[in-house]
Formats: C-alpha cells, structure tokens, sequence
C-alpha cells in the first residue's frame, strides 16, 4: 500500500501568504517546478500563480474577498422575516409558537415566493440573530408524564404536519 501524506488546510491568509512568497521566487528566477517543490502543491497551481504573476504582478496574488451567493431574501423582506418570527408561529396560522426549519422555509416560500430547503434555514436564522434554544435545565415542578406525552403525541404530530 502506498503512503498518504496528510496536510493541514490552510487559511485564506496562508494561502495568500504562500502565493506571494512564491510569486516572489519566481520573479527571482526560480522554475515553477521548483516552486512547485518548495511549496507542496500542484505545478497547475503554480502555473496558473505564474500567468497572475505576469498579467497583474504580485497584487494579482493576494486574497480577494470570497463571493459567496446572492441572497434569496432582500435586506428588507430580511427585515419583515425577523418582524414574523419574533410575532410567533400563532400569528401565521401554526397552533402553537414552536418555530422549526420547516416551518419557516414554509413562511418563506408563501410569503415572498423563494423555495429555501430547510437544512439551510439554520444557516439564515443564524444570520439573522437567531440561535436554537433548549432549557439548559429541567423546572423543578415540572412533570415528567405530561411532558413525555406532549413529545410522543403533540411533538411527533407537528413534524408530520409540516
């Protein structure tokens, strides 16, 4: 069997750093081959610094901010979402104030038309301000039968229903 060598990823700074220190060595005079060596990575990698290196010079190396995807809500449809949630799940018809992921991509695609799946709503929710709470401790006169009830009866009908 063959032996895998095991790197680390990198940040976005050391990447950034060692494209600047290898566009460095190659307008030193250094063979991409070499540089290649040096550095641990593809020689596609580095002839794709090197044709960087020659059309903008070593500014053409450094870190540009990440695109990312355009988002599917407006700043200010984000706005009203926000003004939603925190009115409840009651107020958009819901029989109880329990938001979850699907219940809120629901709200999304009825109010403004865009289809969000569910596992990324976390991720919107998030930006947005919101975090996902749970008790971090059991009430004292809490009742355990009627809880354990609500979650096998009323819990398990509202994921059904969503």
């Amino acid at each position: 069997m063959g032996c895998t060598r095991w790197i680390p990823k990198l940040s976005r700074e050391e990447m950034e750093r060692r494209r600047l220190e290898a566009g460095e060595d190659l307008l030193a005079g250094m063979s991409q081959a070499d540089v290649a060596r040096k550095y641990g990575v593809n020689p596609s990698s580095v002839s794709k610094w090197k044709k960087i290196l020659n059309e903008e010079g070593l500014e053409g190396l450094k870190a540009r901010k990440a695109p990312g995807g355009k988002a599917k809500l407006s700043p200010e449809q984000q706005v009203e979402l926000v003004e939603i949630l925190i009115e409840g799940a009651k107020s958009q018809g819901y029989p109880n104030d329990l938001w979850t992921r699907k219940r809120v991509a629901k709200v999304i695609e009825k109010r403004y038309n865009v289809v969000y799946n569910f596992n990324y709503v976390a991720d919107l929710l998030h930006r947005l301000g919101f975090s996902p709470q749970k008790p971090k401790r059991a009430a004292s006169e809490r009742n355990e039968e009627a809880r354990k009830g609500w979650i096998n009866e009323e819990w398990e009908e509202i994921k059904k229903n969503e």
